[in-house]
């Protein structure tokens, strides 16, 4: 008969469950903005239930926590038409905001959901229908769980983010059918929660410029006629491996992020606005590539901006590679393309959302759907340093160009937050890899750091100290939210005296519950949810990372392009600069043991402090190269040049030739992504020391070792001696002419079945038969169970050896039915002597070190490639390019051109140009990727470091700025991103006033 059980109801429901979901398939089509998306309920309304595809969630996604939607703004929405919601009338915005929150210059298209240029720059609104901005905003208040905090106009309390990966992912590829037939979320501007009143934006700095001193080498030497024919025989070919991968970037991935060079098909990390195509325009340009300019910039006006796969945007990644890369093209162009400011503003209005937070710190990942973004919120308590330092030069520039103070405001603020922060970390002068934006200073109580939490383990009961509960007295908990939600209120709470615990027949000390016996209304006063606080470290007092190198890089190499950017006006990048540079040499530089001892390369560590560890340890360096930190020669080279820095410039050429040495290292000729080198004792002088590297290659220390190979011999002399007692003597096996073993057997089977019923000893007199047993009973290197105790396995033994000798003395007695005959024991096999135990030796230090190199293929002096790709990466190409500029030293020429051969003989693809797996394989698999920066930086530099020096000179290319007070036009020097001087103008009338990303 059928018996329900458990399992049965849940098989059930699993089923019914699977059968829902695979009914109700199109709500993976819902683009969500928040827990419940209007939008996509709407999509749902217009669309049914029907057999489409979904598209929208893919891996990676994130629905953002904290967001709640009223259900009367529900129904109001989905009556509404499928329209995209339009960017409301600037002027009108500006009268309800009190601020300077200029609309986006665009027209969006009711039927189509496309982008149209609008001529005059005016925005309009169509197919639309206006939204009540405050009533929206009051009806979503009222549904959400944080009603009181949101009608306060403060956003939700933020959360440590113990894991950061869930917080936004830079790099997110996104999958989407070209027409799903759903109809597209737009980004709609609203009203700011905390806008800044126009009178106390802050302006870009005005006054006379400071003069800047030359950064380019003046003497350059004259090249005779075939060093210029060999020179431009290599400029053709650099120009040419551009226009391949540009032309299969073209005919295979037009209008996507990325091309897939191997299959020839395309990728979307970066929210799907063709990436590659917006970041390489400046390149087009000054590779005289004007035919492919032209057809790209008039591709740019089919960009919409305010759209997209992603649900959110990443601030960083989209500022850089789009926001910078329509400014470069806009300035290089000589402004005659007026399509890409357009899309520039287009884009910096959607962007400036991600600054609205009550510090104005941005959240760098930003979840720009209408149902997310009217809600308040705040930056995260765990941001990547670079992702919220690296935003300056593209704001600056576009508030250059449109006199949109707003731009600038918006990066001041940040600067100004790392200014007061910046001597004041655990290393002064550099910024830890991970920063708290939140501005909240949560109670100390709510955090538990973990060195704190680990001290407390094997504490006693009595003494544990648990994290202090909230309660309605402290004002932590607000009036109406004591538990799961106002309902709770009046609920009563345990107090101590509920608690009554006994412990060994005594009474124990009372475990800390709070106690909520006061219930007076005047107890609950609201206190503040949090302290007001600039940029700090992440809540919590664990250990930090100080680096230059990925997750921190650009944040110091803006300081000086930003500086110049500003003419000089500016002091305060000057000085952030000058404090980073001397803690950096202080702190973070070494120098790698290699073997050309007259080499004197230069690295920059990864230095790691102990938090609020008690007692305090020193930081801890990670002797490890990146290529990421190679632009750090570029930048100290432009430091020393116009900081009169003079002796940073032998710091540029050591940082630089490390790069280099990096690349000449491997079977390849290029450099990995990062490694582990073995740092000299002595900055000065470092001979290879082949012993010290076998050292740092040994995991084991030399005592350890020895340690080891005692604890070897021991082993072996152990089990040699347990041999010849188990099988030298073959008579001392027989106990009365019967096999010990079989003896054994039988006793431990008769246990085992319940046939022994006396555990009692008996005394047999026998003691040498039972001497064999015992002493293996009482040898430690017979292992007990894991988790015994020696005594419990002690008495085990003992029981064992009686049981043995009991059935000894029972073959022994003359009326025991189980004497073995001399025939019968003749006739018996003997079981044939084991041999000994001997282990394989343990390998010597030097043994172990050859076998490492051989295996990994180490280069002297390199104890562990840690990433052994190759992206197309160009810091590395980028400072030797600057060197060469500033130095005019042909030797960074002739590394270039190596550099150049090696990633073009292994990189090559069919349709481009392909990352490689393994830069130690002299045959390293292609990845299927091609990142935009290919285009965009890496062959740019190889371009310019090949061209004429006037070519886009350091000198006589820098921007005009209209910011005197004069209104003259002042040469400003300038560099939009990652690269050395990214955005450049001349100061001749007669060439291009562009503005370049170099």
């Amino acid at each position: 008969m059928f018996r329900l059980r458990r399992s049965r109801v849940f098989l059930v429901l699993a089923v019914f469950a699977i059968i829902a979901l695979y009914h109700f398939t199109s709500f993976g089509n819902l683009g969500y903005g928040g827990d419940t998306s209007v939008e996509g309920l709407k999509n749902l309304a217009s669309t049914g239930s029907g057999d489409s595809t979904s598209t929208s969630h893919r891996e990676g996604d994130v629905a953002p926590a904290g967001s709640a939607v009223n259900k009367d703004a529900i129904s109001k929405e989905l009556t509404t038409e499928d329209n995209p919601p339009d960017a409301s009338d600037p002027s009108e915005a500006q009268d309800k905001q009190t601020s300077s929150i200029a609309s986006a210059p665009s027209v969006i298209d009711s039927d189509e959901h496309s982008y149209t240029p609008e001529s005059e720059g005016t925005p309009t609104a169509a197919g639309t229908e206006e939204l009540d901005e405050k009533e929206d905003l009051k009806d979503v208040a009222k549904s959400s769980d944080e009603a009181a905090t949101v009608a306060a106009g403060l956003p939700a309390e933020p959360v440590p983010d113990t894991n950061p990966e869930v917080h936004g992912q830079g790099r997110l590829e996104i999958t989407a059918a070209d027409d799903d037939g759903m109809p597209k979320i737009h980004w709609s501007q609203l009203p700011e929660h905390f806008p800044i009143p126009t009178q106390s934006l802050i302006p870009l700095p005005t006054g006379k410029v400071k003069v800047i001193p030359k950064i380019q080498y003046s003497n350059f030497r004259n090249e005779t006629s075939d060093e210029k024919a060999a020179r431009e025989a290599k400029l053709d070919k650099i120009r040419k491996t551009f226009a391949f991968s540009w032309d299969g970037y073209r005919k295979n991935a037009w209008m996507q992020d990325e091309l897939s060079p191997v299959s020839g098909s395309y990728r979307n990390p970066f929210c799907g606005w063709a990436a590659t195509l917006v970041d390489s325009l400046d390149s087009l340009w000054m590779l005289d590539l004007k035919a492919e300019f032209e057809e790209a910039a008039e591709a740019v006006g089919k960009i919409d901006f305010t759209t997209s796969i992603r649900h959110d945007i990443p601030l960083f990644e989209v500022t850089i590679r789009y926001l910078g890369g329509l400014v470069a093209a806009y300035d290089i162009s000589g402004s005659k393309y007026k399509v890409l400011l357009d899309k520039a503003v287009e884009l910096a209005e959607v962007l400036m959302g991600a600054f609205d937070t009550p510090n104005r710190m941005p959240m760098t990942f930003y979840f720009w759907k209408p149902t997310f973004a009217s809600q308040p919120h705040r930056a995260k308590t765990r941001v990547v340093l670079a992702e919220i330092g690296s935003l300056s030069l593209e704001f600056t520039r576009l508030a250059q160009i449109t006199k949109e103070t707003k731009y600038y405001d918006a990066i001041a603020r940040i600067t100004d937050e790392f200014e007061k922060w910046q001597n004041n970390t655990e290393i002064p002068g550099l910024w830890p890899r991970q920063v708290d934006a939140s501005g909240c200073k949560k109670p100390a109580s709510v955090y538990t750091s973990p060195m704190a939490f680990s001290a407390q383990k094997g504490a006693s009961f009595a003494n544990e100290q648990y994290p202090q509960i909230p309660s309605p007295n402290d004002g932590a908990i607000p009036e109406g939210k004591i538990g799961m939600g106002a309902s709770n209120v009046g609920r009563s709470l345990r107090t101590d005296s509920d608690v009554s615990t006994t412990k060994n027949g005594g009474g124990i000390e009372r475990r800390q519950v709070p106690d909520y016996s006061d219930s007076s209304t005047e107890s609950l006063k609201p206190k503040p949810d949090c302290v007001a606080q600039g940029l700090s470290s992440p809540p919590g007092g664990g250990p930090e990372d100080f680096t230059i190198a990925g997750q921190a890089d650009s944040t110091y190499e803006y300081l000086p392009k930003e500086y110049m950017l500003l003419g000089g006006l500016e002091k305060k990048y000057q000085t952030m600069y000058e404090m980073a540079a001397e803690a950096i040499k202080k702190h973070l530089l070494f120098r790698p043991m290699i073997e050309d001892e007259e080499r004197n390369l230069l690295v920059a560590a990864q230095l790691s402090t102990s938090g609020n560890r008690d007692p305090p340890r020193d930081p801890k360096m990670k002797p490890e190269q990146s290529h990421l930190g190679c632009f750090a020669g570029g930048m100290f080279a432009i430091g020393a040049k116009i900081f009169g820095r003079k002796d940073d410039l032998d710091i540029a050429k050591g940082l630089t030739d490390a790069c280099v040495w990096s690349y000449e290292m491997t079977p390849t000729g290029i450099m990995p992504e990062h490694f582990l080198a073995v740092p000299c004792d002595d900055m000065e002088t470092c001979p290879f020391n082949e012993t010290l590297w076998y050292e740092k290659l040994d995991p084991y220390h030399p005592r350890a070792r020895s340690r080891a190979s005692i604890s070897q011999a021991t082993l072996a002399g152990n089990d040699k001696e347990s041999s010849e007692q188990a099988g030298g003597n073959t008579s001392s096996s027989v106990i009365n002419g019967t096999d010990a073993h079989a003896t054994k057997k039988t006793a431990l089977d008769k246990r085992q079945l319940g046939d022994i019923e006396n555990d009692e000893p008996i005394q047999t007199g026998k003691e040498n038969d039972s001497e064999e047993v015992e002493d293996r009973a009482s040898d430690p290197s017979v292992s007990m169970g894991s988790g015994g105790s020696k005594e419990a396995d002690d008495e085990v033994s003992e029981k064992t050896a009686e049981a043995v000798n009991e059935t000894a003395s029972t073959l022994d007695s003359k009326d025991s039915p189980t004497r073995t005959t001399g025939e019968e024991r003749a006739a018996e096999p003997v079981l044939p002597v084991v041999e000994a135990y001997t282990p394989p030796p343990i390998p010597s230090q030097e043994e172990y070190a050859h076998s490492r190199i051989r295996d990994e293929k180490l280069p002297k002096g390199v104890t562990r490639i840690t990433g052994n790709k190759y992206i197309l990466r160009p810091e590395a190409i980028e400072s030797v390019f600057i060197m060469y500029r500033v130095t005019g030293d042909d030797y960074w020429r002739e590394k270039g051109w190596n550099m150049f051969t090696s990633i073009q003989n292994y990189t090559r693809a069919e349709f481009g140009a392909a990352a490689i797996s393994d830069v130690m394989s002299e045959n390293p698999y292609p990845v299927d990727e091609m990142e935009s920066f290919w285009l965009a930086e890496t062959l740019k530099y190889f371009y310019l470091l090949f061209s004429e020096p006037d070519f886009y000179s350091l000198d006589d290319y820098i921007l005009y700025d209209f910011l005197s007070t004069s209104g003259e036009m002042r040469n400003r020097y300038a560099d939009l991103r990652t690269g050395i001087l990214r955005h450049i103008l001349s100061r001749d009338p007669n060439r291009s006033k562009g503005l370049s990303y170099l």
